[in-house]
């Protein structure tokens, strides 16, 4: 082995270690965060549990009111949504919920960024509405206080409304 070659080797392997040693030790987030969906009341809710510090926090995601699901809907809809939410969190691909539509069915899916619709290869549909309901006032009025937005979408916009999955308030 030259003198180039040693060097070169004896320089880099502590970089090395030093990017596997910080890999490592990033925290978790599939740890911090967990989506469920609970049905012991009138009204199926997914709901997002914080944990910071050991310390538990629920916010509700969506309330999945008898206005736009039957019973069995609500209970269906609650669950894969918050199985695929689960997923999006612990990978971090979707970081906003919107509305669109797919052939005459209104959706609301789950996306990495603002300007593509639930269309995109990437795009997880979440559930669905009646084909006669506006979307985007359905998702704000089914969506929990702490991912509203703070005005009510007006019924005359045509373009996407974006909701943060993971608000500004959020302590990472």
């Amino acid at each position: 082995m030259n003198k180039w070659q040693s060097w070169a080797t004896m320089g880099t392997m502590p970089i090395l270690t030093l990017g596997a040693v910080a890999a490592l030790s990033m925290p978790s987030r599939a740890s911090n965060v967990q989506v469920t969906c609970k049905t012991n009341t009138s009204t199926p809710t997914v709901i997002v549990t914080l944990v910071k510090d050991g310390i538990a926090k629920d916010y509700p995601i969506f309330n999945f009111i008898s206005q736009y699901f039957s019973a069995t809907d609500a209970v269906q809809s609650c669950q894969n949504a918050a199985k695929s939410l689960q997923v999006a969190y612990d990978t971090g691909s979707s970081q906003y919920l919107t509305t669109d539509k797919l052939g005459d069915q209104p959706v609301v899916c789950a996306i990495a960024r603002r300007g593509i619709g639930c269309n995109h290869y990437s795009a997880k549909v979440l559930f669905s509405f009646k084909p006669t309901d506006n979307p985007s006032q359905a998702l704000h009025e089914i969506l929990g206080s702490d991912f509203k937005q703070a005005q009510r979408p007006d019924v005359r916009t045509i373009s996407r409304t974006y909701t943060d999955t993971k608000p500004f308030w959020w302590p990472f």
